[in-house]
C-alpha cells in the first residue's frame, strides 16, 4: 500500500480511537481506558514516556509498572523513529491539514525560519528542570495530543471544554500566519522526548543513488515536507519523524529509479 494512503488511515483511525474510548467508557465499556498521556488496551498500559519521566522525576521514584507501560511507546520509537508524531499525533493531524488549507489559499507567514532542533530541546530541558524542582508534570501542561484526547472525553461527558484547548488555537493559528509548523519544529517536548530514543538501526529516510536510483535534481521531496527539510542532505535527524511524504512523492517519478527509502 502507498505510505501516504496508509499513513493517512492511522491518523484517521487515531483520531477514531480518542473518540471512541469516552463514548464506549460512557457505556460502562472499559476495553479502552484513558487518553494519549496514558493509555491502556484490554488492561495492558501504554504511557508517554515524556509523562511517565516526569511521573519519575516529581517523586523520585519509579515503579515497574510505570516503567513496563513505557516500554511499548519507546520500543516503537527505537525501531520506527519518531512515527507516533508523524503518524499518530493528532495536534500533526491538524497542523497538516491548516498547512494544506494555507498553501491552498497562498497564506504568506510573517517569519521564514531554517529547521533547526535546539530550541525544542532547550524547551524540553527546562519543563524537565521545572518538574524536578515544583514536583508535578510541567510539560504535561502544554503536551497537545494529550490535551487533545483529554478535551475530546471532556466534550463527550460534560458537553464542553477547558481552556487547554486555546493552545490548539493558538498553535494552529501560529502556523498559518506566523511560522511553519513552528509546534513541531521547534517547541513540542513531547517529540523531542521521543527524539532521544534512536539508535544507528532506527528507521531513517536514506537518499541512496546509484545506478539503480537515479536522483533527477526535481526536489518533489524537498517540496513535500512540511518540515522544511531536504532528504538529499542526509542531516535531517532528529527534526524528521519519518512520515515518507518525501519518499512517496520520490515514487510518483516514473522515469527513474528510487533514490529515496526507508532503511533500518
Amino acid at each position: 500500500m502507498k505510505i501516504k494512503v496508509f499513513r493517512r488511515i492511522t491518523q484517521i483511525l487515531t483520531i477514531l480511537l480518542i473518540v471512541t474510548i469516552p463514548i464506549l467508557n460512557r457505556k460502562g465499556i472499559t476495553i479502552l481506558m484513558g487518553s494519549l498521556y496514558s493509555l491502556a488496551i484490554d488492561g495492558v498500559w501504554m504511557t508517554d514516556p515524556l509523562s511517565g519521566f516526569q511521573v519519575i522525576l516529581s517523586t523520585l521514584s519509579a515503579d515497574s509498572v510505570l516503567l513496563i507501560s513505557m516500554t511499548i511507546p519507546i520500543l516503537l520509537a527505537l525501531i520506527f523513529g519518531r512515527v507516533f508524531c508523524s503518524w499518530m499525533c493528532p495536534q500533526n493531524t491538524l497542523s497538516e491539514l491548516f498547512d494544506y488549507v494555507s498553501n491552498r489559499f497562498s497564506v504568506r507567514r510573517l517569519i521564514d525560519l531554517s529547521p533547526w532542533a535546539a530550541p525544542r530541546y532547550i524547551i524540553m530541558a527546562a519543563f524537565l528542570l521545572l518538574t524536578l524542582i515544583l514536583g508535578f508534570p510541567v510539560a504535561n501542561l502544554i503536551s497537545a495530543p494529550g490535551i487533545i484526547s483529554v478535551q475530546i472525553s471532556k466534550y463527550v461527558y460534560e458537553g464542553t471544554v477547558g481552556l487547554e484547548m486555546g493552545l490548539i488555537g493558538v498553535i494552529v493559528l501560529s502556523e498559518i500566519f506566523l511560522v511553519r509548523r513552528v509546534w513541531c519544529n521547534y517547541i513540542c517536548p513531547v517529540g523531542s522526548f521521543l527524539g532521544l530514543f534512536r539508535f544507528n538501526k532506527t528507521m531513517k529516510v536514506l537518499y541512496k543513488e546509484d545506478a539503480e536510483h537515479v536522483c533527477g535534481k526535481c526536489l518533489e521531496c524537498v517540496k513535500a515536507c512540511q518540515l522544511g527539510l531536504n532528504p538529499m542532505e542526509g542531516r535531517i535527524y532528529p527534526l524528521c519523524y519519518n512520515c515518507g511524504d518525501c519518499i512517496a512523492a520520490c515514487e510518483r517519478i516514473k522515469d527513474r529509479g528510487k533514490p529515496l527509502l526507508f532503511k533500518f
